[in-house]
């Protein structure tokens, strides 16, 4: 996201001239850029209470709405932490009243993020991460640590790079599929109607239906299958769907999980040597769009890091300076 571009946009709002999508690109990005003098100096105190106010406004909106809670950058953080247990709590205890005083296994998903303009790219409590697509739902647990398994259930597309813990496999929920994690790179897409299709980039999964196993899938394999004749069938995998491409919110994850998902979209090898560098977290935006260097220099800027880059090796280092 470029600094000059959030301060234009910023200097629109003060003037009364920003058009509503630009209203939402700053309310999605001014928590990043609040504490750089050159933002707080351009607010006044009365600018930036009406700011503040118009993003809790936003938060209670969606839950008098009975919307799923969105996270974006401008949230404060321990309130969105807060409103997610109250929600959380609500959710499942519906279920218990509707349904004779027994939830199902996905009331233990006390967590959810469904993005409305933008791909979300978040970390699970395993360190785990999920870009899950605009317009999807995720739906994961608080904490992993007293299940024998880790699983997530999702409503539409996402493209998961799970850390490997084989004593706790970890399993997709999505379409009426079960899908076991024996690697590390897939992606599941599971519309309310029509094919569900698993595919694999990177090591290797399971696929299972409520009464079979599917098949495993190594990298650059495929299932897909059909829910109403319950047919399914296994292919190479065709190259990253464009969906993976568009606008991302990195939300709340480390410089090295952002990194992993930047050697894949743009098919570079990125190495942060310094390990507080690495774990070091941030929340950005990014156009789909953006060249890497773009992406970098942001990214950069957020987690006050330098970087060098080799176009012929295609190689980036990303440092503290």
């Amino acid at each position: 996201m470029d600094h000059s571009y959030f301060l234009e946009i910023l200097q629109k709002y003060r003037e009364g001239k920003a058009s509503p999508e630009e209203e939402r690109f700053l309310l999605s990005s001014y928590d990043a850029f609040e504490s750089q003098p050159d933002v707080t100096s351009l607010l006044t105190e009365a600018e930036r209470s009406r700011l503040g106010q118009q993003m809790h406004q936003d938060i209670l909106s969606q839950i008098a709405a009975q919307q799923p809670l969105v996270l974006k950058p401008p949230f404060r953080w321990k309130m969105a932490a807060a409103i997610l247990v109250l929600v959380g709590a609500a959710f499942a205890a519906f279920l218990l009243t509707n349904r004779g005083g027994k939830a199902p296994a996905m009331a233990a998903a006390d967590q959810s993020v469904q993005p409305v303009e933008e791909n979300n790219l978040i970390a699970l409590p395993d360190g785990s991460t999920v870009l899950v697509s605009a317009g999807s739902r995720l739906r994961y647990p608080s904490s992993f640590n007293k299940q024998g398994k880790r699983e997530v259930f999702l409503e539409g597309k996402a493209l998961f790079t799970v850390e490997q813990h084989h004593q706790q496999p970890f399993v997709v929920h999505a379409g009426g599929l079960q899908t076991t994690v024996l690697g590390t790179t897939f992606e599941v897409i599971a519309p309310e109607k029509g094919e569900v299709t698993v595919t694999v980039f990177k090591g290797r999964v399971r696929v299972d239906s409520d009464v079979k196993s599917l098949g495993e899938l190594t990298a650059n394999q495929q299932i897909v299958y059909n829910t109403e004749a319950k047919a399914s069938r296994q292919q190479p995998a065709e190259q990253a769907p464009i969906w993976q491409q568009e606008d991302l919110l990195f939300d709340d994850v480390s410089l090295l999980q952002a990194s992993r998902l930047l050697e894949d979209r743009f098919g570079y090898s990125i190495s942060i040597p310094d390990e507080a560098l690495r774990t070091q977290r941030f929340s950005a935006t990014f156009l789909g769009h953006e060249p890497l260097e773009q992406a970098l220099k942001s990214i950069c800027a957020f987690n006050q890091a330098a970087y060098t880059l080799d176009t012929v090796k295609k190689t980036v280092i990303i440092y503290k300076p």
